[in-house]
């Protein structure tokens, strides 16, 4: 009956709604993590409980949460924190030298990943089990932080330097990948919630700002290693997925794709048939939309992206004044709708 969905919210709904901030000691201090995720999960509970979200009585969890800037600050990005929003990692913009010299840290001797392990021996030692995970972030990500925009154009003036930041960035996240698998045995939650919890997904946020044609020249060999090293695997792909379709076929141990709203789902299925697909309803619709309007794009995802046993879907990043009957039509939608024939 339906498809599987769940839905995110930004720090911005939490902070405007409920004061919870998301600022340094959210991120940095793991007992007030733990005390601000229990009392989220109780105030979802408390507003949504009756469509199944939260937890009525949650008990303190071990959840460990960094963002997707802990490879960036490794390498010395600053790291700007907000309340209302996730912190950023400022690009370091190296030039051509720097890059040419770059090589990947040994991430555990970071004084960064240090503080993240104290944080995860201490969350053990008092809760007894970790939840949550730390965000690899994804290859070309990681590039832009080093290289900054310049990365583009490197693509088509400099391959050498483009060659070098992508090795680099490949290398510093196959270590926290298997950093993750043999201390968490947790990868995917800190980049969707839709994947299997064991599996690990490259967060390819920044992937829709280039070809295909660029996408398989230069990313796709990392991309399978990054699947050889680490799969089962999966993708979390920001815009339309169909977009890069083609490669996507290309790699090798993909198990799952997540992709943003409006993908051309029919296409992408042409190119990765049996590929699990949880495909994302546009927050901003959500957030603008009625809603009629947002059970149409729920029942255009159940009608064009199966088969069902191959599909879910999600909606992240929920702003503040979304509305709550939007939110419950297009949770109620998912689980009851099973596509225009069945509904028929």
């Amino acid at each position: 009956m339906g498809v599987p969905a769940k839905v995110g919210f930004y720090p911005s709904w939490w902070f405007k709604n409920y004061g919870i901030s998301f600022g340094r000691d959210y991120f940095l201090d793991p007992d007030y993590r733990v005390d601000a995720k229990m009392r989220m999960d109780h105030l979802l509970y408390e507003r949504f409980g009756d469509i199944g979200l939260g937890t009525k009585l949650p008990k303190p969890e071990g959840y460990i949460d960094y963002g997707m800037v802990l490879l960036p600050e490794i390498f010395g990005c600053e790291v700007v924190f907000a309340d209302d929003a996730q912190p950023w990692a400022v690009p370091l913009n190296l030039s051509e030298e720097q890059i040419l010299s770059l090589e990947a840290p040994d991430i555990l001797q970071s004084p960064v990943m240090q503080r993240v392990v104290a944080q995860l021996s201490h969350l053990e030692e008092k809760y007894g089990q970790i939840t949550g995970s730390l965000n690899p972030t994804g290859i070309q990500n990681l590039a832009l932080k080093l290289r900054g925009d310049e990365l583009y154009i490197d693509y088509y003036t400099n391959e050498k330097v483009a060659e070098k930041v992508l090795e680099v960035s490949t290398q510093t996240i196959i270590q926290l990948g298997h950093f993750l698998r043999d201390r968490l045995g947790i990868l995917a939650p800190a980049v969707t919630p839709m994947a299997p919890p064991e599996m690990f997904i490259a967060p390819n946020c920044t992937l829709a700002q280039i070809s295909n044609d660029t996408f398989e020249q230069f990313l796709l060999k990392y991309e399978n290693r990054l699947a050889a090293e680490l799969h089962p695997f999966g993708i979390h792909h920001c815009g339309k997925g169909d977009e890069l379709a083609p490669g996507y076929a290309k790699i090798e141990h993909l198990d799952f794709l997540e992709v943003g709203p409006k993908t051309d789902l029919p296409r992408l299925r042409s190119h990765l048939p049996r590929v699990f697909i949880n495909a994302r309803i546009d927050a901003v619709r959500l957030l603008n939309l009625d809603q009629a309007e947002i059970q149409g794009d729920v029942r255009e995802i159940v009608d064009t992206g199966g088969p069902l046993n191959l599909l879910s879907m999600d909606a992240v990043g929920c702003e503040f004044g979304t509305p709550d009957a939007n939110i419950r039509t297009m949770l109620q939608e998912a689980a009851f709708y099973n596509g225009k024939e069945a509904s028929a």
